[in-house]
């Protein structure tokens, strides 16, 4: 997508299970002269229906969602509306997070904990399609392109969806109804993974993702 010039304002869909984050990003967008807070939603499936319902042009998504996380928030949208832009935040830095985020398209990334200048910077640059990455997350990626057993080097996109469900304890029909995927495929994605990383059972492959900082 080439970049956007801002003749109207941006109509932005928070998305952020946290009530108070949620309200303070809420409040902040809506006192930036080129954004215009259409919605805001506590989880990702609440997310989709209101981007369905007010048509967005920008979503302020938050990683780790119940249920369905950021990522496969901004997938969805995007099977309709290709051109929506989106800037994800989060708490967290491991490497499987920085592997999905970058290979995911989205248009940026930023760290919870930033300044409110580089949320405006990062803001601005991710709706215009200029892109915007946070310094942490840029050496993130550096050191994680440098390990042999860089996630992206091991792991496919699928199966890295699938680790991200399964460290957070999923079954596999849970993963496979919020993915889209038959539990028996789950269960096809789980034992890649337990061969890839070397575990001999699924308690160990909790053990052993771990191990390698994956969560």
């Amino acid at each position: 997508m080439s970049p956007t010039r801002f003749d109207d304002k941006v109509r932005t869909l928070i998305v952020e299970d946290q009530g108070i984050f949620r309200a303070f990003l809420c409040d902040w967008f809506r006192r930036q002269e080129k954004f215009e807070v259409v919605g805001a939603a506590a989880s990702a499936e609440e997310g989709l229906r209101l981007a369905q319902e007010l048509q967005p042009n920008f979503l302020v998504v938050d990683m780790h969602l119940p249920g369905m996380d950021g990522l496969a928030l901004v997938r969805a949208v995007r099977q309709t509306r290709p051109e929506v832009r989106s800037l994800i935040l989060t708490s967290l830095t491991d490497p499987l997070a920085v592997t999905r985020i970058r290979e995911s398209g989205v248009e940026g990334y930023l760290e919870k904990d930033c300044m409110p200048e580089e949320l405006a910077e990062a803001a601005r640059a991710a709706a215009a399609g200029l892109g915007y990455f946070s310094p942490r997350f840029r050496d993130a990626i550096r050191r994680e392109g440098g390990k042999p057993l860089a996630v992206g080097k091991i792991l496919s996109r699928r199966e890295q969806q699938v680790l991200a469900h399964v460290l957070t304890g999923k079954t596999s029909r849970e993963i496979g109804e919020l993915i889209g995927l038959s539990a028996r495929t789950v269960e096809f994605h789980r034992a890649n993974l337990m061969a890839k990383l070397g575990s001999p059972s699924p308690t160990d492959l909790l053990i052993r993702a771990k191990q390698l900082g994956l969560g």
